[in-house]
């Protein structure tokens, strides 16, 4: 493509493309017309040669001596007949009788042709009379002892006229062919370009920043209305993603405003005027304790960035989740034992999750933490599961199912799948005083995509909230456990495996 064609728009391109080569496609089915045209009417004046020599010769030869016949003029009347002409040879191949329209013409064809005609052969050949073209055969024509040649050919004039005139129709019809393809192939580029033009102006109204902006969808099944579907879902994905980083950059920004805040307020007023060091001393703790909830949250930010970026490098294995759940109690052990809440296992099988360790345990990290934080005062934390296997031959692995239950307030009516959004909170001031950001649940469900698992509000009620996990696994063993990770008497991590056979305390 040179850069002349580049710069022309597309719908011109298009009509160029498709008139050349309905022009070339035509072009070459009138060739073949012509051709084919040709070729039978010189097959045809052959023909008529032929059957007029055998004529000719008969007439010629039925006397004592070789004659020639001439037609008489007024007999033709007013119809339109094809003239011939006959030239009579002698064996040496001199002119011995000639038609009048071929008096003192030379002979029309070489010697060669005559004595081959004397041999027996009737050869054709093409010959010229002036301007004036015609198509010949040599016969022998024997007489007594004489032996003589004739020559009788016919004009091909009308054979000309007629390939004139198919050539002006086939021309004419190749140049009104070709106009009137442009014409259409030009509407036809247009309307079929139609829709793009629409999609390409609404796409600069997006650009410009009408982001809510969507595609006209398309009542067609074809490949505009499938794209013109595939466009608005990628608009709505792209508008959902945009309006999500809105909201997090603003509750990001907001997050962070408030500890800073709280620890420029606290400087200033430490600064105002001249303390003790046990003041000092405190003004220092609890900018310590400001700075502790903003590490916290940032590193919250950093483990909800990853997630959303996929965890590239991200490499599997297998986990225990009993293990990991007792761990997690662990980590949890102090706020627990502030609210007198246990956290206890019961019916749990031997789960085996496919998972990366630190993504798993975070995800159990920041799910029992929101159980202890919303829980009621003495209340408990109950952690049972179930392991599905795949069926049939399926090569993707079984899911493992943990739901995790409180025995909190429960979550409002309606408010079940915003739990996960970022930085909200059912109980803000509570939340702040417990230390929560707000994004453990959206880390959740960010980091659980990414194993390709899911996480959602099972249940919820004033009695209490149940969080199913779901992630890749398998059942490890048919051992059933009821454990009791953290007790509310002392604080402490209590285990106690419980088997088909009996219990057995650790």
């Amino acid at each position: 493509m040179t850069a002349w064609s580049r710069r022309l728009p597309f719908r011109t391109r298009l009509t160029l493309g498709w008139t050349l080569a309905f022009g070339l496609l035509l072009a070459i089915a009138s060739f073949a017309i012509y051709a084919t045209f040709r070729t039978y009417l010189e097959r045809d004046l052959d023909q008529k040669v032929r059957t007029i020599a055998a004529t000719e010769l008969a007439s010629s030869i039925d006397g004592l001596d070789i004659h020639l016949h001439e037609v008489p003029g007024g007999a033709l009347a007013d119809g339109d007949y094809t003239e011939k002409f006959v030239q009579i040879f002698e064996s040496d191949g001199r002119v011995r009788l000639a038609s009048a329209s071929l008096r003192d013409q030379p002979a029309l064809v070489p010697i060669d042709l005559v004595r081959a005609a004397l041999r027996g052969q009737a050869p054709l050949a093409s010959i010229a009379v002036g301007q004036r073209h015609g198509r010949v055969t040599v016969l022998a024509a024997p007489v007594g002892q004489h032996s003589y040649a004739i020559l009788v050919g016919l004009f091909r004039d009308e054979v000309d006229a007629h390939l004139a005139r198919l050539a002006s129709l086939l021309g004419t019809v190749w140049v009104c062919g070709v106009l009137a393809t442009s014409a259409l192939g030009y509407g036809l580029a247009s309307r079929a370009l139609g829709p793009v033009v629409r999609i390409t102006r609404r796409a600069e109204r997006i650009a410009a920043g009408d982001f809510a902006a969507r595609l006209d969808p398309s009542s067609s099944q074809d490949e505009v209305g499938e794209m013109t579907r595939s466009l608005n879902a990628v608009l709505e994905r792209l508008h959902g993603a945009l309006e999500g980083h809105r909201r997090f950059a603003s509750d990001a920004s907001h997050e962070l405003r408030a500890p800073i805040a709280a620890m420029t307020g606290a400087i200033d007023v430490t600064l105002k005027r001249p303390r003790s060091a046990g003041e000092y001393h405190d003004a220092l703790v609890a900018v310590g304790e400001r700075l502790s909830t903003l590490t916290a949250l940032c590193d919250d930010l950093t483990m909800l960035v990853q997630a959303q970026e996929g965890a590239q490098g991200l490499e599997l294995r297998e986990v225990p989740v009993l293990t990991q759940l007792e761990e997690a109690a662990e980590r949890l052990a102090g706020a627990a034992a502030a609210g007198g809440i246990a956290i206890r296992t019961q019916q749990l099988p031997d789960l085996v999750a496919y998972a990366e360790p630190r993504l798993l345990a975070r995800v159990f990290d920041n799910v029992l933490s929101n159980a202890v934080h919303y829980n009621r005062e003495g209340g408990e934390v109950v952690i049972s599961g179930s392991a599905e296997e795949r069926a049939g031959d399926d090569w993707k692995p079984g899911m493992v199912a943990i739901a995790v239950a409180d025995t909190g307030s429960g979550i409002p009516a309606g408010q079940s799948e915003r739990v996960f959004d970022r930085f909200y909170r059912l109980d803000p001031s509570r939340a702040r005083l417990t230390g929560g950001s707000g994004l453990g649940l959206a880390i959740c469900r960010e980091v659980l995509t990414v194993l390709g698992g899911t996480i959602r509000v099972q249940s919820s009620s004033v009695s209490g909230t149940t969080l199913e996990i779901r992630v890749p696994g398998r059942l490890g063993s048919d051992r059933t456990s009821s454990t009791v990770l953290l007790g509310s008497d002392t604080g402490q991590t209590r285990v106690r495996h419980g088997t088909d056979r009996g219990q057995t305390c650790v």
